[in-house]
């Protein structure tokens, strides 16, 4: 409402004297004359009155503030009218079309438009206040070149053709008319934009092309990642994060695998939450208003003509205005970052070969080394021996150190399956082709470290033989005890685990002709008198000799030398001792 001057005042304090004076009925036509005197609405009659202390006297109703429309069906309501809304923010459906709607199909609501949007902003479910974004919440980076943000958006306003920059004329290229946008979708002008979000330093550059694509993309990245020659752009380096988009050149994977060979964090917003990247949003429309709003007054006559310009600007821009958010200038700002914040960006022939590196497998040998070939560098030997988990005869992954070439990483996973890179550095070798740092023969001894695997072995043979030390485990081979103490028994087990009982099969026995027989030949007196001596251990006298004629005047069979034997005075022979002869 508007002020009310003096005058006002006393006309207005006159007619609250007359008001409370007058009759039933009368009041009305005061008001009415009031309003028409002042030019106002009855509404403007009432205000008026109140600001100087007037009250009607009517009672409020007793059910003020009871509206029946609650808050499920104001809800109901205002959903109907959002779900009419297109994606450009137009509302089709007005507050009467969908309270309408709600009434036919059975809601039970009986108010009016207004009092109905009334109730929708009460309960906070209007559609406006149900359109606005939600609370955010603000992010922080830690230094310079700590986090960047990129956006690549299509210049609408102008285009490249062979006089220069032109724009585009709402007349022949509005919507209805994609002929003649088509006719110069190859001279489209597409901006290029990156933030470095702990400054707000901005680089742009302009590119010449149809739309986005991985060959823009990595020039892109390339220019804005490296030092520049000119002595008043100091800003360059390689995030540790880069925010953006998932548009297709983002996500193809060799500008992917780019980022990651340069340990940069890629962080993809969804679509439809452009405030993850806001900073870069807002660069662009510095652009729009600070560079491009310029282009008009001056013939732009090529591309790189334009990325002049834009970066004359771009560096006055940085050095010169003051950040609202830390006082002070971008450029300014970035001086200030530390040497192992600022990661140099490699050549850009190294990282034309890291679009498309892959870590590769490589074998450790007995000694504890890998071989791998770095481009422009040639093959080189690395000692993997203090990375955890190696194993002599076993593969590793490894890929080049893009920030410290010819060094290599070698990549081992942690229990969560994230990568941990372990940097080696090549051997250096003496012109024998020895490593300088080896042992010397005769001079020097280095056993090399265990690895993992060994650990397991000696410390698993330590616990089968109750060993304390190595050589306590070697002794107790040496000596054959058995493993574990003897107390695993590997054979009786097996009985019991024998459960099966097997029929016996009958058979038949097989009648072989001409099978041969064996006749078992009686020793001679000669024969058995040897036999004998060996066995009592004397010579046999002529009187045994003449007894064992006459007893055995056929021969000795084998099996009668022990009685023979114990005859004559001697011990029972065992079996080892006596001898069978075999006669056809």
């Amino acid at each position: 409402m508007r002020s009310i001057d003096i005058g006002e005042v006393e006309y207005f304090d006159t007619l609250a004297t007359r008001l409370l004076s007058a009759g039933r009925g009368k009041k009305g036509q005061l008001i009415e004359e009031a309003a028409s005197f002042l030019k106002t609405s009855r509404d403007g009659i009432y205000k008026g009155l109140r600001s100087v202390g007037w009250e009607s006297g009517r009672k409020r109703r007793t059910d003020r503030g009871n509206s029946r429309a609650d808050e499920g069906v104001a809800a109901f309501v205002s959903n109907i009218m959002l779900e009419s809304t297109r994606a450009n923010g137009k509302r089709l459906l007005s507050a009467t079309d969908a309270l309408e709607i709600a009434q036919a199909h059975g809601v039970d609501i009986n108010v009016s438009t207004s009092t109905l949007l009334r109730e929708m902003k009460r309960h906070g479910c209007h559609p406006d206040q149900i359109a606005k974004p939600p609370p955010h919440t603000t992010l922080r980076s830690l230094h310079p070149n700590h986090v960047f943000e990129v956006d690549p958006s299509v210049c609408v306003l102008f285009y490249l053709d062979d006089g220069g920059l032109a724009v585009m004329d709402e007349k022949r290229f509005y919507k209805n008319k994609p002929e003649n946008i088509a006719k110069i979708s190859k001279k489209r002008v597409l901006r290029y934009v990156l933030t470095d979000h702990y400054t707000g330093t901005i680089f742009v550059k302009y590119y010449l092309v149809s739309g986005e694509n991985q060959e823009t993309l990595f020039d892109f990245l390339m220019d804005a990642f490296s030092k520049r020659e000119h002595s008043q752009d100091p800003f360059h380096g390689v995030p540790l994060y880069l925010i953006w988009d998932a548009g297709s050149a983002n996500q193809s994977y060799l500008i992917k695998n780019l980022l990651v060979r340069l340990l940069v964090k890629v962080v993809t917003h969804g679509v439809g939450a452009p405030r993850v990247k806001g900073q870069v949003e807002c660069a662009n429309n510095l652009i729009e208003r600070g560079f491009e709003g310029r282009l008009s007054l001056m013939q732009v006559r090529h591309i790189d003509h334009l990325n002049e310009c834009a970066h004359i600007w771009m560096r006055n821009y940085n050095a010169n205005r003051i950040h609202r958010r830390h006082g002070q200038s971008r450029y300014g700002l970035w001086q200030t970052i530390r040497e192992e914040q600022l990661r140099i960006c490699p050549p850009r022939e190294l990282c034309s070969e890291l679009l498309r590196t892959k870590p590769e497998s490589r074998q450790v040998k007995g000694n504890l080394v890998v071989s791998y070939t770095v481009p422009g560098y040639g093959s080189k030997t690395y000692s993997v021996e203090k990375v955890p988990g190696v194993r002599v005869g076993e593969s590793v992954n490894v890929c080049v150190n893009p920030y410290k070439a010819p060094n290599i990483f070698v990549i081992t996973e942690d229990a969560d399956g994230n990568e941990i890179l372990h940097e080696c550095v090549p051997e250096i070798l003496d012109a024998a082709g020895f490593p300088i740092d080896a042992p010397v023969i005769g001079e020097s001894f280095k056993s090399a470290p265990d690895t993992d695997t060994d650990k397991h072995r000696k410390s698993m043979a330590k616990a089968a033989y109750d060993a304390d030390t190595q050589q306590e485990v070697d002794q107790a081979r040496k000596e054959r005890k058995p493993a574990f103490g003897g107390r695993i028994d590997p054979i009786s087990y097996l009985e019991e685990e024998t459960v099966a009982h097997f029929m016996a099969r009958p058979g038949i026995e097989l009648d072989i002709p001409g099978r041969m027989e064996v006749v078992v030949k009686p020793l001679t007196v000669i024969e058995a008198c040897k036999q004998l001596r060996v066995l009592l251990k004397r010579d046999i006298t002529q009187e045994e000799n003449q007894q064992i004629r006459e007893w055995y005047p056929q021969g000795v069979q084998e099996e009668e030398i022990p009685a023979l034997l114990i005859s004559l005075g001697g011990a029972v022979p065992s079996k080892a001792d006596s001898k069978l002869s075999i006669v056809s």
